[in-house]
């Protein structure tokens, strides 16, 4: 028996639910479970499950150990996948932060030659809400700039810039006249982010004003760009986000002189005491790959 091995079984058991399930995952029999489990609380000198045939619950000492114990598992994990990296095969867990927008129409098929790259590497993507601040949980979080951001435990590295602009499918734009100047864009259906039909202020680059309104709303890019390939508005973004439907002719560019100013995409990843050889290897491969799509 020992610490680490007791340990992750114990934490198994708690993910799973039961001592079968974590059996299962663990390849190992419930009974040897059962003894890791009971080392580790003999060890402790505390219950740290309650267990019945029917049940399977943690003590107030168990759910203490649990989350402490989980973070001390994967900092093991880390410190050793961090230092297998520096003298062999990149390998481990590279936990990702993202907004939606950014994770599934930005990040995921980068993420996926990132993989074949580096096959060792396992890649877990959570979706954050815009302008949510980095999670020292997350290996590296992508988002545009955070301008009141200034942590001294982070790192900023710069991935690229970006300027949103209007963006409509071919069938929409057929239906009406031809739209020549920014003033015409109040008489047209602008497919509007966020939770409120309340028009929506937008500054644009060379000091144009609009006020732009529509009849529908989501706080899911996905469904903003779907509504406007099947051609139900106008819709406002970057380029990048929509780079699949443009090439497919799904959408063009509605007014492209009009855009609005200049941001910036970062990586924000936390600074520790080891290397960040699997947070650096993606960064560097991402902005290889944005290179040549973002000026």
């Amino acid at each position: 028996m020992d610490w680490i091995t007791c340990t992750k079984s114990f934490i198994c058991v708690v993910d799973q639910g039961s001592l079968a399930q974590a059996a299962t995952q663990l390849h190992t029999s419930s009974s040897a479970l059962s003894k890791r489990l009971s080392w580790l609380e003999r060890q402790l000198g505390v219950q740290l499950l309650k267990r019945t045939t029917r049940s399977l619950s943690m003590t107030d000492a168990g759910d203490l150990f649990y989350h402490r114990a989980k973070t001390w598992v994967d900092d093991w994990q880390q410190l050793v996948s961090e230092t297998t990296s520096t003298f062999g095969e990149v390998s481990g867990i590279l936990r990702i932060g993202a907004p939606l927008v950014t994770g599934n129409r930005f990040l995921v098929n980068f993420i996926a030659e990132f993989l074949e790259i580096y096959p060792k590497i396992k890649v877990e993507l959570t979706t954050l809400t815009p302008g949510q601040l980095p999670d020292l949980n997350l290996d590296v979080v992508i988002s545009r700039e955070l301008e009141y951001f200034n942590s001294a435990s982070y790192i900023a590295a710069k991935l690229f810039d970006f300027q949103p602009g209007f963006f409509a499918s071919p069938t929409y734009l057929a239906r009406h006249a031809p739209i020549t100047h920014p003033d015409q864009l109040s008489q047209h259906n602008i497919l509007l982010y966020g939770h409120s039909h309340q028009p929506q202020e937008r500054v644009f680059e060379d000091g144009t004003r609009l006020q732009l309104s529509g009849n529908f709303v989501s706080p899911n890019p996905e469904a903003l760009v779907s509504a406007a390939v099947i051609g139900m508005g106008i819709i406002l973004g970057g380029a990048g986000t929509v780079q699949k439907e443009i090439d497919q002719g799904l959408l063009v560019p509605v007014l492209p002189a009009l855009k609005q100013p200049r941001s910036s995409a970062y990586a924000y990843y936390p600074k520790l005491e080891y290397n960040h050889t699997k947070t650096k290897l993606f960064i560097d491969f991402i902005k290889q790959k944005v290179k040549q799509l973002y000026i």
